[in-house]
């Protein structure tokens, strides 16, 4: 079966020829479904390769593409050029519809708008990803709810989402985002056995704390910074890294610089899978504090390694860390609030370990290969045995 994957995540060509994206998570996901298929065409947006991009790239032969120029942002010059970038779309579409047999879309982004009603009316066989938070919330996009009703009205095949719990919709899927293999969970087994004995045997000196994503306002670092900065006036020892890249860098920077905490917070910069590991590694806990977010990456790579995730009570939080048995979560927006968590969290050593344990017993269970066999199992079922 020859599988087409509609997707906004932005790809490039390395001068020889490999494909290539900054989005590693997503091509080590696609990579673990193309096992399945024996033909892969990838229709994306495209840009021009520069030695600053710190990619990944496919390793399979199966693989081609349909290159589609990059749209989108929030100005009017952009909308604009989103429209005129419609037809170059569904010429686009209509190539892919004459190559595979099935198409998988991921939601949400403009592109797969003009994708659904393509595919949806040449009556194809497709399957979806919807990566957003799947409840609506307050000051969505207006295009994130379009999508959602159209996914749960229309859309002919399976539809994975982010919930709490099955839905009552027998094609829309109770699914998350993996980001490792069962390899690398047994990779890190005696690393985390050993963190685990330390932690039984010494009491912690300083709170060392990993925080990954984009720097914008949605994953607001900054309450992170006021918080460490609390914490520097309170004589209490941490050690944040910051990993990521984003419109909000350099104010950032200025924050650290001002309050003079460059010996304490560490922006690293965009990091590949192996080096992100190994940073991992050197700290004990994961902190988001994004605003909204449908299921986040981080927490989870986290628990593969030993961390301990600190979360803002958004959407899956609380189920993320079950409650608290494998986390902790915090009151979203609020400094205050994740202070008195990181004050806590000195306080709780004995129940630290337990809480690995069950983080990395919760991590074995959201593995590449259980994702991409889940996929699989469902589509089979959905279009051959029904």
């Amino acid at each position: 079966m020859r599988l087409g994957i509609v997707s906004d995540c932005i790809h490039f060509k390395h001068p020889d020829g490999r494909i290539g994206t900054e989005t590693h998570i997503l091509l080590k996901q696609l990579e673990s479904l193309f096992i399945y298929f024996d033909e892969i065409v990838l229709c994306c947006p495209f840009v021009a390769y520069d030695e600053t991009k710190v990619a990944s790239y496919y390793q399979s032969e199966k693989l081609s593409v349909i290159e589609l120029p990059n749209a989108g942002g929030d100005s009017f010059s952009s909308k604009l050029k989103i429209i005129t970038t419609i037809p170059k779309w569904l010429s686009a579409f209509s190539k892919l519809n004459k190559e595979v047999d099935i198409i998988y879309q991921r939601f949400p982004n403009n592109l797969n708008i003009p994708g659904f009603f393509y595919f949806y009316f040449k009556q194809r066989k497709v399957f979806a990803t919807y990566t957003g938070t799947w409840n609506n919330y307050l000051n969505e996009p207006i295009t994130y709810r379009f999508q959602k009703w159209l996914l749960k009205k229309y859309f002919r095949g399976p539809v994975w989402a982010y919930l709490e719990k099955e839905s009552t919709q027998s094609k829309i899927k109770k699914g998350f985002s993996p980001s490792y293999s069962k390899t690398i969970w047994d990779e890190e087994t005696t690393q985390v056995n050993a963190r685990i004995k330390k932690l039984q045997q010494e009491p912690i000196t300083t709170l060392k704390l990993i925080s990954v994503g984009i720097f914008n306002q949605n994953k607001n670092q900054q309450l992170i910074l006021d918080a460490c900065l609390q914490l520097y006036k309170s004589d209490i020892n941490f050690r944040l890294t910051l990993v990521g890249d984003g419109p909000l860098k350099e104010q950032y920077q200025k924050f650290i610089s001002e309050n003079q905490l460059e010996n304490k917070i560490f922006i690293a910069g965009k990091k590949t899978s192996e080096e992100l590991r190994i940073l991992y590694r050197e700290n004990d806990f994961v902190l988001q504090s994004p605003i909204q977010e449908g299921f986040g990456k981080v927490p989870v790579e986290g628990f593969f390694h030993g961390l301990i995730p600190i979360l803002s009570d958004v959407a899956l939080a609380k189920l993320m860390v079950d409650n608290g048995n494998r986390g902790f979560v915090f009151k979203s927006r609020s400094v205050d609030d994740l202070v008195i968590v990181l004050k806590q969290i000195i306080n709780e050593e004995n129940e630290l370990p337990q809480k690995i344990v069950l983080g990395r017993d919760y991590a074995a269970t959201q593995t590449l290969e259980a994702w991409a066999k889940g996929y699989y199992d469902e589509i089979d079922r959905f279009y051959n045995h029904k």
